[in-house]
């Protein structure tokens, strides 16, 4: 007889998310620790649903911060600047987040058709939420074009242009607690389809 889901089963990997994230402690990381702990709350209760559509979906939610998180939080380029190539390094730093955006929105568009191509096994369904991250990342990527187009108005031709610039960060967040919510909209559905939200026990069956 196959066992019902168990809250219990994913409280210790998900504190050990939330623990590894506190421990890189990094002051923008404040906001991204909620989106990362309930990100991967999603993809636990995907793992444990058997549910590859949101197994996946979480997946590719993560993998612009995680690339994000390597490329500069790890040094690899600064995110400082002086007058003498602030037109240069701000082009790069928005260019890498920029490039990262298009990466992602390929497999975003086309991640029903790659997913039955990866795992033909399991039941493949279109949601509603691969009907609006294309969108999402599309807006993201257009503002961040924006936000290099500015950048060197402000720096290369001396113009005093900076909303794109400040605005930046508010964009970055709304965007990501968009994502957070269809994705935890998008696993309450699918719970309640598996066990029309009975309350999962805290105890394993014996």
């Amino acid at each position: 007889m196959e066992r019902k889901f168990a809250l219990g089963d994913l409280l210790l990997p998900y504190v050990l998310v939330v623990v590894g994230v506190f421990i890189i402690h990094d002051v923008n990381f404040h906001f991204f620790l909620t989106y990362t702990a309930l990100i991967s709350l999603c993809f636990g209760v995907g793992l444990r649903l058997k549910d590859v559509n949101i197994c996946i979906l979480c997946i590719l939610c993560l993998t612009p911060f995680v690339l994000e998180t390597l490329v500069f939080s790890t040094g690899l380029i600064s995110l400082s600047s002086s007058p003498e190539n602030r037109l240069f390094q701000n082009s790069l730093i928005f260019g890498i987040h920029l490039i990262i955006e298009l990466i992602v929105l390929a497999p975003l568009t086309y991640r029903t058709e790659l997913t039955k191509k990866l795992f033909p096994r399991y039941k493949i369904k279109y949601t509603f939420a691969d009907n609006i991250f294309p969108w999402l990342a599309i807006l993201g990527a257009l503002f961040t074009f924006a936000t290099i187009v500015e950048n060197y108005l402000r720096n290369g031709k001396g113009y005093d242009v900076t909303f794109f610039f400040y605005s930046s960060d508010i964009a970055g967040y709304i965007l990501y607690s968009a994502k957070c919510g269809i994705m935890i909209a998008l696993t309450a559905l699918t719970y309640k389809e598996e066990y029309d939200y009975a309350l999962p026990s805290l105890r394993k069956k014996r």
